[in-house]
């Protein structure tokens, strides 16, 4: 390939949009080492399995190659400075960082996403790079939103709550959830028998006064994306709705309900009934979109399928 066909395929590659991680070791001295990468994938479950690739021009190549064991630090939004180190060739890496010592002795960085210590399992020469493979013998989670990269860029995925907190903050916004539970959403009902999408209250509308209100209630939410954003004519506000799962006993004022029964003419709002009737349709499909408009007419932004993977 020409240099500038090894551009475009370098370019081409950086469409896809990946997290980013820190790879660690330690010399046989103990000394510490570690680079940035973003070719890191699960591989197995049983064995549990994964790898990241390492070139062989890199300066620590034949480190990592001879190590019995290897860190992998997913890191988190707040981290772009550590990626940044890692990926430099700084000499004082580690001095610069806050780090410890983990299984084996590899060094982790306490603050990521995830940490992962690995024995390593096999190695695949390909092309001008190796691929490690690791068998991991340790891990741990930390919650936070990830670091994410695409087309030589960080992106934040917390981005989109801190704007849908911001346009509440504005007024005259509701936030609420199309939570499903087993083929069944969780809908909330008031005295006269109206039925919606369970929403923040009126003095914490956001994100966090949201999953507060579902938890104060007993109930276990994980939103995973934006599903809906439109004007309610009906209660004059817009409406940010999101999806997502919830587990737990129906408190009272709410209630389970099969798709296949929702109670359409009990929805107030035209633009909540046509919401709740598309969600029920890209179920039984298993193709979701981010509704964008109101109760007669919007754009429908496909987004992804329900997720098939046992990783």
């Amino acid at each position: 390939m020409t240099d500038d066909e090894k551009r475009a395929l370098r370019d081409a590659f950086g469409q896809f949009a990946t997290g980013v991680t820190v790879v660690t070791t330690c010399e046989a001295d103990g000394t510490p080492r570690g680079f940035t990468a973003n070719s890191f994938t699960s591989v197995s479950l049983e064995p549990p399995l994964l790898l990241i690739c390492i070139a062989k021009s890199a300066h620590s190549y034949a480190v990592f190659c001879e190590s019995k064991f290897f860190g992998v630090n997913v890191l988190c939004e707040d981290q772009k400075d550590v990626s940044g180190l890692f990926a430099s060739r700084a000499t004082d890496k580690f001095q610069q960082a806050d780090w410890s010592e983990g299984a084996q002795g590899v060094p982790l960085l306490p603050a990521s996403l995830a940490t992962f210590v690995c024995a390593q399992h096999q190695k695949v020469d390909a092309g001008d790079h190796v691929v490690l493979i690791g068998q991991v013998i340790d891990f741990a989670v930390n919650p936070s939103p990830p670091l994410g990269y695409h087309r030589g860029t960080y992106f934040s995925i917390g981005l989109e709550d801190k704007l849908v907190s911001a346009a509440a903050r504005a007024g005259d916004v509701s936030i609420g959830a199309i939570m499903e539970c087993d083929g069944a959403l969780l809908l909330a009902c008031d005295a006269d028998g109206a039925v919606s999408v369970p929403d923040a209250p009126k003095n914490a509308v956001s994100l966090p006064g949201l999953m507060a209100r579902m938890t104060q209630k007993g109930l276990s939410p994980k939103l995973d994306h934006l599903y809906a954003v439109y004007d309610d004519a009906v209660r004059a506000r817009h409406a940010i709705i999101y999806h997502g799962t919830v587990s737990g006993a129906a408190p009272q004022g709410m209630f389970y309900c099969p798709l296949e029964d929702i109670p359409l003419d009990r929805v107030v709002s035209p633009a909540e009934r046509s919401m709740l009737a598309r969600y029920a349709q890209e179920y039984r499909h298993g193709q979701f979109g981010i509704y964008q408009g109101d109760a007669q007419r919007g754009i429908v932004h496909k987004v992804s399928g329900r997720e098939t993977s046992d990783l």
